[in-house]
């Protein structure tokens, strides 16, 4: 760095040189002048001011002067390459994306190796302020842990952070109270069958079917007549339909099942088979449908026939778990029919059943009986 004086065409000029090299990476370089100045004073505020522009440059480089949304806009565009280290659909990168630009823009103009434990805490404490949920703050914990990470294995981020896990690795509150979600008693999902079918409601069928296979809407939406085996009473689940991209992908699970047709849903498929012989698709298909409605559909009708409960399409899939449970089905026999890959949310419908605890205290008798009172009375008598 220098400010050196010259002559030219008989007036004195100054010229400032800056030249720095990285603080870890020597072969780091960025060098910049400017001629031409007139006065000494304006070289010397020119020389401050190239100074914190070329050091802003050479951090950069090195990695550790990068803003967090270059770094958001590099795993960006990395992730639609397919050059992380998890493939992700597009749309599941635009989620990301969403969230951090959302809850993080308080990071967003900060460098990103600046960026603390006290940031990402106080990124989740308005998260709660704000009311959302314990999945979505989940959520936006893993889209900033993903982002990060890939940042400082891409050299994109240095510094000061633990272990290098990030600013809301371990990061955590307590769970708010957990409310049990509502599902229909087995008295009102015969009611609201019954009522459907009386009223000959278009959506009888797609209702009756996710309760009697427990299947997701995407796999009911996107059953073929060619996975129905009606000789041996299979249905083949391999395929569902994504709402979002309007495609066919796999079952959430990633694996394909078998579901068993009883004699109920045999009847409904040779009566839906005789109203539409010329369909592939076992379902008709709504609009309301496609385009993420089903809930208020139901509900809606449910609100017609007297009842009045915040349910989702969702609900008809826990009602198909935690009937069978009741009734006694095995556990693993309902994971496997349902596509449940997960005991830990399983244990939901175990709970909502009150298979978990049934009968623990049969043998536990503590009471009085009536004989003991009476034999006391005639004693003492």
């Amino acid at each position: 760095m220098a400010i050196t004086e010259y002559e030219k065409e008989g007036k004195k000029f100054y010229k400032v040189y800056v030249n720095i090299r990285g603080k870890d990476n020597k072969r780091i370089r960025v060098q910049k002048a400017i001629y031409d100045i007139l006065t000494l004073s304006q070289a010397l505020k020119e020389e401050k001011r190239l100074i914190k522009e070329v050091t802003g440059k050479v951090l950069k480089l090195e990695g550790k002067g990068l803003l967090w949304k270059e770094v958001m806009y590099r795993w960006e565009l990395a992730a639609k390459k397919g050059m992380i280290n998890t493939q992700m659909n597009y749309h599941t990168i635009l989620d990301h994306v969403a969230r951090l630009e959302r809850y993080t823009s308080s990071w967003l103009e900060k460098t990103a190796s600046d960026i603390s434990r006290s940031d990402g805490r106080n990124v989740l404490i308005n998260a709660k302020a704000l009311g959302l949920s314990d999945s979505l703050i989940n959520k936006i914990k893993s889209s900033i842990n993903l982002v990060f990470i890939w940042g400082i294995e891409e050299g994109f981020i240095q510094g000061n952070l633990t272990n290098s896990k990030g600013p809301v690795y371990g990061l955590g509150f307590e769970s708010s109270e957990e409310k049990i979600k509502p599902i229909l008693t087995l008295e009102e999902v015969r009611k609201f069958l019954f009522e459907a079918k009386l009223r000959n409601h278009p959506w009888y069928p797609i209702w009756a079917f996710a309760l009697l296979t427990g299947m997701r809407s995407g796999e009911l939406m996107a059953l073929l007549w060619e996975d129905v085996d009606l000789d041996n009473n299979i249905i083949r689940v391999s395929k569902s339909f994504n709402k979002r991209t309007k495609n066919i992908k796999c079952p959430k699970n990633g694996t394909w099942r078998n579901v068993d047709v009883n004699g109920q849903l045999k009847n409904l498929l040779i009566e839906l088979r005789r109203e539409r012989p010329n369909d592939t698709h076992v379902l008709p298909h709504f609009s309301e449908w496609k385009n993420g409605f089903a809930g208020e559909v139901l509900r809606r009708f449910l609100l017609s026939i007297g009842i009045n409960k915040e349910v989702v399409f969702h609900t008809l899939r826990a009602c198909f778990a935690t009937h069978l449970l009741s009734q006694g089905v095995e556990p693993l026999k309902v994971m496997r029919m349902g596509g449940w890959s997960d005991l830990k949310t399983f244990q939901i419908y175990l709970r909502m059943s009150g298979v978990d605890v049934k009968g623990i205290t049969a043998g536990y008798s503590l009471l009085p009986s009536q004989n003991d009172l009476e034999n006391v009375y005639l004693i003492r008598s």
